[in-house]
């Protein structure tokens, strides 16, 4: 399993050369909206796994505030057409692509999975988010 919050391990390795992102090819509008999916998406799977944390939707962000303390924060980032995970470590890139929902940049590693993990980590609990992307 990958580590995602270990201190000091580096939480957005260079992104690969050879891997073409589909994202520019959608418009910003196209975008937004699938943003807006993915984060609803996001907290009715959170609501469903009945965690101790708090969400909040603010400015096109939706912020997880765990209750052993750390905050994750999921934002758009409209001029590169990425969606971002900032954890207490750093922050994780993803990509849309039709197929596949969104992905992890480094290692296309799909969004869900990702978050689970990083709950994990930080929370203890064993986590698996089916986000239907």
């Amino acid at each position: 399993m990958r580590q995602y919050t270990e201190p000091g391990s580096p939480t957005h390795p260079p992104q690969k050369q050879d891997k073409e992102r589909q994202m520019s090819d959608l418009t910003e509008s196209e975008f937004h909206h699938q943003v807006d999916l993915i984060q609803d998406r996001i907290e009715q799977a959170l609501d469903a796994a009945e965690l101790d944390l708090d969400m909040e939707q603010t400015e096109g962000s939706l912020i997880l505030m765990l209750a052993s303390g750390p905050r994750l924060v999921i934002g758009r980032q409209p001029a590169s057409r990425e969606l971002w995970l900032a954890t207490p470590d750093g922050t994780l890139h993803f990509g849309y692509q039709p197929e596949q929902g969104w992905t992890h940049d480094s290692d296309g590693e799909a969004l869900g999975s990702v978050l689970a993990q990083v709950i994990g980590e930080l929370t203890g609990d064993e986590l698996e988010l089916e986000l239907d992307e």
